[in-house]
């Protein structure tokens, strides 16, 4: 009797001990949680990570029709917003994440999805305990880490039913191999080895094409879970949410017996019970076997694991949109409208990647032109006007004291290069982006284009001609462009349509500064040979240049 009072005291103390573990590691993550919130994002990613985040927004694109708009990979790149994304990413879940990034490549279009989003997000703002909760929720459920989910948790329908019964005719070997050397080992010791070895050889080749799918189900099995719990944390605005992902997680309660069978942990085996099942799969097949079960059940259901991923995922997304909001200096909600004149205002925006940014404003009418000499500001701005459009279109945020504007279809030509591949030239590569924002243009929805440096792959006679007639024709297209230029001939040709605004800079006998101020007006300085003076060129190239530029503004001709 002693003995097994020892044991109940044994066993209560792992319980107790356990049960302490776990609420210690609880209230470590919500410190965590409390730090994070409102400061700067302090992940990092490998490559492989941040490339597999892009997987479900690309997954979406394929299923979708040609029709639904999403911000392409041209203007994606050339506004950075790889970088601007890492920097509001606060989540801590893969769903989380992953919706995070498909919601910032699609914008919205309506003041009725815009303006439930914001409350949403407002709602995470104030309900900090509730938000705390469910947070916490998220880092339970945590990250896949080795794969991208989109890649495998919408694909069970695609792969090719397996009949289990090789596994069990193999398991029921081992059964009667392991019955025959209890009853007469000298005989079936070598049958024994033969089976066990055969088993092993056979899961192993077997398995890689279904481990993917393996975490997939553990993941989706973590949702369910993580879905039932936060729903009751739910309320306010967000409490549609919690119900739409608790009732599409319930139908996978199903497979939970599974659960057991199919290893689906990323990391090595950490306890005597793992160890033992992992032996126990490799001879008898049991994950292999119950994954066909699943398999075909998880496929009939893909409909229900859209929409628990969505739910989890707005949730989870809108929560890291008011975090972000706290870490800002000032944020303004947008005001967006669906109809009327086009036209763009933002006061005192400035961009999000910039540690001491210089804010501009604008408020405009007209399409803009924007002149000015190298890293005077014209590309940065033309960024910070183009980023706080797009967010104000997806996470209902603006870097600015007041956004105001059309709800627009968003494209860029900025920051393009040869195509070495195939073998394009920058010209080539350049005229390709600017037709698929012509190609864009007269639709339902306007589109806001921003272009810099208009045709620069071509000569300056062909580049002037051809890119002042596209300019020409972007506002007759429904079309808010803005575009930078070094070409002030543009801002004579096209100053009926365009209002001309430009950056400069302040050369001293010494030095260079840049106000990064946007100004009224078209550029008027020619300050490009006193910087050769300024960076040390021979007095006789400079002189020579003076008396060139001198000549050619008299006699419209160039001399040498």
């Amino acid at each position: 009797m002693t003995a097994v009072w020892v044991i109940l005291l044994l066993l209560a103390a792992l319980a107790v001990y356990s049960r302490a573990q776990k609420a210690q590691r609880r209230r470590q993550t919500l410190q965590k949680i409390r730090a994070d919130w409102g400061q700067e994002a302090r992940r990092e990613y490998s490559w492989e990570e941040y490339e597999r985040i892009s997987h479900y927004f690309y997954w979406k694109q394929e299923k979708e029709e040609d029709s639904t708009f999403v911000i392409d990979d041209i203007t994606w790149n050339d506004l950075n917003m790889d970088q601007v994304f890492r920097k509001i990413n606060r989540t801590y879940s893969s769903a989380g994440e992953e919706f995070l990034y498909d919601m910032m490549r699609r914008p919205l279009f309506s003041r009725k999805e815009t303006d439930r989003r914001e409350r949403l997000i407002c709602h995470f703002q104030q309900e900090t305990e509730q938000r705390e909760q469910i947070q916490l929720e998220y880092c339970r459920m945590g990250r896949v880490r080795k794969i991208a989910l989109a890649d495998y948790m919408f694909r069970f329908a695609q792969l090719t039913p397996k009949s289990p019964i090789r596994h069990w005719i193999q398991a029921l070997a081992l059964v009667a191999a392991l019955a025959g050397l209890l009853i007469q080992p000298s005989v079936f010791i070598l049958c024994m080895i033969m089976v066990v070895g055969f088993n092993i050889y056979t899961y192993y080749q077997l398995k890689p094409e279904v481990e993917p799918y393996f975490s997939c189900i553990g993941y989706l099995l973590a949702m369910a879970d993580g879905a039932s719990r936060i729903q009751p944390l739910c309320g306010g605005e967000a409490k549609a949410y919690g119900d739409r992902a608790k009732k599409a997680g319930a139908v996978f309660h199903k497979i939970k017996k599974y659960a057991g069978l199919i290893q689906y942990r990323e990391a090595y085996a950490v306890s005597l019970q793992d160890m033992l099942m992992d032996y126990v799969r490799m001879l008898l097949h049991v994950d292999l076997i119950a994954f066909e079960a699943v398999r075909r059940y998880v496929a009939a259901h893909e409909a229900q694991i859209a929409e628990l991923f969505e739910s989890l995922g707005m949730l989870e997304a809108c929560i890291a949109a008011a975090s972000y909001r706290e870490s800002l200096e000032a944020w303004a909600v947008p005001e967006l409208y669906e109809e009327g004149p086009l036209g763009y205002a933002g006061h005192n925006m400035y961009h999000s990647l910039l540690t001491d940014p210089v804010k501009n404003s604008i408020d405009e009418d007209h399409s803009v032109l924007i002149t000015g000499s190298n890293a005077s500001g014209k590309s940065t701005f033309l960024k910070t006007a183009a980023i706080n459009a797009l967010l104000a279109q997806t996470i209902v945020t603006c870097l600015a004291d007041s956004y105001r504007g059309r709800f627009y279809k968003i494209y860029s030509s900025m920051a393009l290069k040869d195509d070495i591949q195939s073998a394009e030239s920058y010209y080539i590569v350049e005229i390709r982006a600017l037709k698929r924002i012509l190609d864009q243009a007269r639709g339902d929805i306007p589109v806001l284009c921003f272009v810099d440096e208009v045709l620069r792959g071509t000569n300056t006679v062909e580049r002037i001609a051809a890119s002042s007639q596209i300019l020409k024709s972007l506002p007759d297209r429904q079309v808010f462009c803005f575009a930078a230029t070094h070409d002030i001939e543009l801002t004579h040709l096209l100053e009926k349509l365009y209002h001309n605004y430009h950056f400069e800079e302040q050369i001293g006998e010494k030095d260079i500064y840049f106000p990064y101020r946007l100004i009224p007006g078209r550029a008027v300085s020619r300050n490009a040979i006193r910087l050769l003076a300024l960076m040390g060129y021979d007095s006789r190239i400079i002189r020579e240049a003076e008396d060139t530029a001198e000549h050619f503004v008299k006699t419209g001709e160039w001399k040498l």
